[in-house]
């Protein structure tokens, strides 16, 4: 099958919700927002000379996919009793508009968000990953990920966030992101299932060995040059960054990526 055979990958983007929900349209300062997902995370902003952001596996998650924002500040606390419910809650503003959006309907100490697009997407076999920000940090909380069927789905989905220690008050402030979501264009599960997986030890595959033996000597000769000064103490490796291979060759120059563009997004409207 050639590129241009290959189905188009569309996504939609519905808003379920009234404009009277969004930040935009709204006087007290609440409302839901979205964008982009960034590729800035506070604590590696806070690395030494935000070394953190060398790692580029760590950057092209980041900003992957859109970001739906918190539309409302509040504190929460878990009586840590099972039943929907038992989590009590205080919205900094407009409570009785946001108490019907964010509750505790699944119990198990799960705070859930009823959020305000349904997403659909082609060809046939995608599917829609939702999961908290990555590599994004909560005290005392840990963000629920699902995979959506969402080239058929016709309802909206929640957003979770579970508690994990009962009587601690977590906070959520406005506009601070919500989750994640990330579109795919195939069938994940199906993918795996149909996978060819092997398992050997890497001395039976030369080839791989020299590669990985390659890229080990090298990190331990510059770690060695580095405890001697030889090099700057914050230089490091770029041969991943750069999209190379052990012995410094291109390996992906066509498919190889450092950030993201964002897709245009046609807003249709009647």
């Amino acid at each position: 099958m050639s590129e241009s055979d290959v189905p188009a990958f569309e996504i939609g983007i519905y808003q379920i919700a009234d404009d009277a929900m969004f930040k935009e349209h709204r006087t007290d300062g609440t409302g839901w927002q979205w964008s982009w997902a960034d590729f800035r995370r506070d604590w590696m902003e806070a690395s030494p000379s935000k070394f953190a952001y060398r790692c580029l596996p760590l950057t092209m998650a980041n900003q992957t996919g859109w970001w739906i924002r918190n539309p409302v500040g509040f504190w929460a606390i878990w009586t840590g009793r099972p039943e929907p419910g038992s989590i009590s809650f205080k919205f900094d503003a407009a409570g009785e508009v946001w108490k019907n959006w964010i509750n505790s309907q699944f119990g198990l100490g799960v705070i859930t968000w009823n959020t305000p697009f349904l997403f659909r997407t082609k060809p046939a076999g995608s599917r829609l990953l939702i999961m908290g920000p990555a590599n994004h940090f909560k005290s005392n909380l840990h963000p629920l990920t699902a995979i959506i069927e969402s080239d058929w789905i016709s309802m909206s989905f929640t957003m979770n966030w579970r508690v994990m220690t009962p009587n601690q008050p977590v906070r959520f402030d406005m506009g601070e992101p919500l989750f994640q979501v990330i579109p795919m264009a195939s069938n994940i599960c199906l993918d795996l299932e149909r996978s060819k997986v092997t398992f050997q030890r890497l001395t039976d595959d030369p080839e791989v060995l020299a590669s990985y033996m390659k890229w080990s000597e090298d990190r331990q000769k510059f770690h060695q040059q580095k405890a001697a000064g030889q090099v700057r103490q914050d230089d490091w490796q770029k041969d991943y960054f750069q999209g190379k291979d052990a012995q410094g060759n291109p390996v992906a120059p066509n498919s190889h990526m450092t950030k993201i563009v964002p897709p245009m997004i046609e807003f249709n409207s009647r």
